[in-house]
């Protein structure tokens, strides 16, 4: 399914060891260290810090880069690399890119040495330190940032895995990313850690998108940034799913300039509310855990024939706003009603539904009010976590909630523990084994993408 609402639980990680740590016959691997000299790229004499990008040039000058040709790799050894990047503001271009771009069959893979630790720190200069290309992988680096993103990514297919991001607090109300996605396709972030990206304004992400398409972010553990991720500018068909937010002062923040976005979020365990923000057209949020007191909705308005289901809302018992749109009065039908569907939602508390605060036509709805208009009719108000779960460890629902969601699917995530463990997320999570079966998928809603 496109837009990710068919819900089936894979190992990604599992496919990615075969698929990218795995350098095909056919291919070359290259190798390069922190030593500060040259080599010739092989395990005996690898490439030196002097064989990668010159960073008094904007044009890419690099015996280790322009080595590789589609299919190839290029393995960093262990260790730290302080790296200068070009002088001046050059945020849109990526300091460690491909010269040439990959294919679909035959990825140019940049990545950490199996088993071993590379730190890329960022010691100047105005680039992020990776970024960009056609089917092209980063993988396993843990990334010290600097001013800028630790990457920028454009182009098609690219993926960025089992990356640590570690941001810096900034000063500033300006743009300011652990990953900065922009005007990319078909582009894939999944088993990162991106953490400590702060500022005086949610321009500060862990991950920031522009005027991206059929984006996938995935498996991720985004936390201790003033926003966790931000799809700022007219996202279409990007899926959000099994990501751990947490600890961020905003989790979720969505469109709030261009055109219209559409984005689907589901799967994922968010301590704070998924906040749509503006101009949102379609877009799906379902089987997530939120452990917060609001659910979803926008405050600037322009959001209509959104979808709502399956989620579980775990407040405390302090009460749930369900969903709002504070710039006008609810809309429940015709071309561009706020709610298309919302239904078999779990809440721990009543929840209450507002909408047109800021047009003074201020309407607090309840269940009950949301029922007589044709939506939650299968929604539930539980007595607390205990209620649905059998235990806060596992987090495995209890039987009589099983068949709870829509279609007789559980609600709220799969493998809510699992979504929970630190460890399966960023460089050392490539050691693990695969020795969780699938999961069989949950059944897609009629109709999905």
């Amino acid at each position: 399914m496109a837009n990710g609402s068919a819900r089936g639980w894979s190992r990604s990680g599992a496919f990615l060891l075969v698929a990218v740590t795995a350098v095909p016959s056919f291919a070359k691997e290259y190798f390069v260290s922190n030593a500060a000299g040259s080599g010739s790229g092989t395990a005996a004499d690898p490439f030196g810090m002097a064989d990668l990008p010159d960073p008094a040039s904007e044009k890419l000058r690099s015996k280790a880069i322009e080595a590789l040709q589609p299919g190839d790799t290029l393995t960093f050894r262990g260790g730290e690399y302080r790296i200068k990047t070009l002088e001046g503001k050059y945020y849109w271009l990526g300091y460690l890119r491909a010269a040439r771009p990959g294919r679909p069959e035959k990825r140019i893979t940049l990545r950490a040495a199996p088993g071993e630790t590379v730190r890329l720190i960022h010691a100047g200069g105005g680039q992020p330190l990776l970024g960009g290309g056609r089917y092209v992988t980063y993988q396993g680096f843990t990334i010290e940032t600097g001013p800028h993103a630790a990457a920028r990514i454009g182009g098609i297919g690219v993926e960025v895995a089992y990356c640590h991001v570690q941001g810096v607090h900034r000063d500033t109300s300006d743009n300011h990313d652990g990953l900065r996605i922009e005007g990319a396709e078909a582009c894939r972030v999944h088993h990162c850690i991106l953490e400590g990206v702060t500022g005086r304004s949610l321009n500060s992400a862990g991950i920031k998108l522009y005027r991206t398409t059929k984006m996938i972010v995935e498996d991720n553990h985004i936390h201790s940034n003033t926003a966790g991720i931000f799809d700022k500018d007219s996202g279409i068909d990007n899926t959000y799913r099994r990501n751990w937010l947490t600890g961020n002062r905003v989790q979720f923040y969505g469109n709030n300039q261009g055109k219209i976005a559409r984005y689907f979020l589901h799967d994922n365990v968010v301590d704070g509310q998924i906040s749509l923000h503006a101009g949102c057209d379609g877009c799906e949020v379902h089987d997530n855990l939120v452990r917060a007191d609001t659910l979803t909705g926008a405050w600037a308005g322009g959001i209509w024939n959104n979808r709502v289901w399956n989620n579980i809302v775990l407040s405390g018992g302090k009460g749930v706003l369900a969903f709002y749109e504070k710039r006008s009065a609810f809309v429940a039908a015709g071309e561009k009603p706020h709610l298309a569907m919302m239904d078999f939602n779990l809440y721990d508390a009543p929840p209450r539904y507002e909408f047109g605060e800021y047009a003074r036509q201020h309407q607090k709805f309840t269940l009950a009010d949301m029922r007589t208009r044709g939506f939650e009719k299968h929604a539930k108000v539980v007595a607390g976590a205990a209620e649905l779960f059998e235990d806060r460890k596992t987090w495995k629902l209890r039987p009589r909630w099983a068949k709870a969601g829509k279609g007789g699917t559980a609600p709220g995530p799969d493998r809510i523990a699992e979504i929970l463990d630190p460890t399966r997320y960023g460089p050392t999570a490539l050691a693990r084994p695969a020795t969780v079966p699938a999961r069989p998928a949950k059944a897609a809603r009629p109709g999905s993408r």
